[in-house]
């Protein structure tokens, strides 16, 4: 995808807001990505959590970037779709609720 992440930050527990370098921003919740597997150990851990960063090309973000071997990512793309998405249904329900069944 051609857009790539600006800003990444930790808005609460397992929520991170993304925002593109075209502007879009929303929120980004890990719960299901968060699990009970080893790899998500280092969640349990709040401090650890806020230190959500962008990686260099902006192509993803995560945790232990720098890591090689240990780094947590997540791709820019998926982050997108799905911040997209929740965009779109936000506002299809808001269109719906503003409209009778008779219509």
């Amino acid at each position: 995808m051609k857009y790539r992440i600006k800003d990444v930050e930790a808005v609460r527990y397992p929520v991170v807001r993304v925002t593109f370098d075209d502007g879009l921003s929303g929120e980004y919740d890990l719960t299901g990505s968060i699990g009970p597997a080893a790899s998500s150990a280092p969640f349990q851990d709040r401090a650890f959590f806020e230190t959500v960063a962008v990686d260099f090309d902006g192509r993803s973000f995560g945790w232990n970037l720098d890591e090689i071997g240990h780094e947590i990512d997540f791709c820019s793309d998926a982050a997108r779709i799905t911040i997209e998405t929740a965009m779109v249904e936000q506002l299809a329900a808001h269109y719906a609720a503003g409209r009778s069944a008779a219509e």
